[in-house]
């Protein structure tokens, strides 16, 4: 299905979260190619990530709105013969609708024909139900496909005052001639993230030389491990977005688990090991950037439903050998 050039607003539905929202702003790229106005309903991430970088190489009006926002609830109950001012506001006569959300749900389906008639189209979201990357399923939604059928990088550029912030970020910690490793333990689930231990040795073994600093950043999720944490490297705990992606752009090295800040360190051109568990990489790794993938397939055949990536199955002695043989990170 090409996205029809015709239609100067376009409305994507996109439930994602920040990891998943990455993979799909290739498919949001090219269905922005000729469109004048995009209008992305997703989550806080999506939002933030969209207001902090330029993402099309044309100027192309963005409004983000909340999926959380009342009136998109009103599109999965029943059809009502009344129609709701709000929803006739929101899709304007001409609009185009591309959906992520809610492909099995029929009602959806009835009350997108009522607000924007054979103007809509529904997709099912990417749950691994394909061989192909993430990235790759999404793009053919919209009848596009990577190079040779590999993910496509998105081409994106950090808002210039967010650049800024992380050079003074830098000046203020005296950073300037430092080799800085940024480690991001955490991960949606327990049974993606590695073991905390072998973080340690990583961030202990970076910091041996006088020129190196280790910047762990914690997630909400992650906050309690703080005090940790500390002991090992500088710790943030709240930064937003923007600022997360600031400083990646600046970091020497990067290392995580599959999780969204690892996906966002592989868009703004990091280097560095991203370490999957029970996910697979040819479906969900990230795109661009120098991040190599280590996942030891022989322990996750043996133990598939483990809780967490232990250090019997991926060693910091793996990790440390990528960082400085793989990618002369240490050099």
């Amino acid at each position: 299905m090409k996205v029809n050039s015709a239609m100067a607003r376009t409305i994507v539905l996109f439930p994602g979260s920040l990891g998943d929202f990455l993979c799909f702003l290739p498919a949001l790229q090219a269905a922005g190619k000729h469109q004048r106005s995009l209008v992305v309903v997703g989550r806080e991430t999506t939002r933030a990530f969209l207001e902090a970088f330029v993402c099309f190489p044309r100027p192309v009006s963005i409004q983000t709105v909340s999926i959380d926002d009342a009136r998109f609830a009103r599109l999965f109950v029943s059809c009502s013969l009344t129609r709701d001012a709000d929803l006739d506001r929101f899709f304007l006569p001409g609009t185009s609708v591309l959906s992520w959300f809610g492909a099995s749900l029929p009602q959806l389906k009835k009350n997108l024909e009522q607000y924007a008639p054979s103007r809509f189209t529904v997709f099912p979201f990417f749950s691994g139900q394909v061989e192909s990357h993430a990235s790759v399923y999404y793009l053919s939604c919209l009848g596009e496909q990577g190079k040779g059928g590999v993910h496509r990088p998105p081409s994106v550029q950090l808002k210039e005052p967010w650049l800024q912030w992380g050079v003074e970020y830098w000046r203020q910690r005296g950073w300037e001639s430092k080799h800085i490793l940024i480690i991001h333990p955490g991960s949606g689930g327990q049974r993606k993230r590695w073991g905390a231990e072998g973080f340690r040795q990583v961030a202990e073994w970076w910091r041996n030389s006088r020129d190196r600093e280790v910047l762990i950043v914690l997630g909400p999720a992650e906050a309690e491990e703080g005090e940790y944490w500390r002991r090992y490297g500088h710790v943030e705990t709240s930064l937003a977005l923007p600022q997360v992606a600031s400083i990646l752009t600046r970091a020497t090295c990067y290392i995580g688990n599959d999780s969204g800040v690892s996906h966002l360190a592989g868009v703004v051109g990091a280097r560095g090991v991203v370490i999957f568990g029970p996910t697979r990489p040819e479906q969900w790794r990230p795109l661009g950037g120098g991040l190599q993938v280590i996942k030891n397939t022989r322990y996750r055949e043996k133990w598939p439903a483990r809780e967490g990536i232990s250090l019997e199955e991926v060693t910091p002695e793996q990790v440390l050998e990528r960082l400085t043989i793989g990618l002369g990170c240490a050099r």
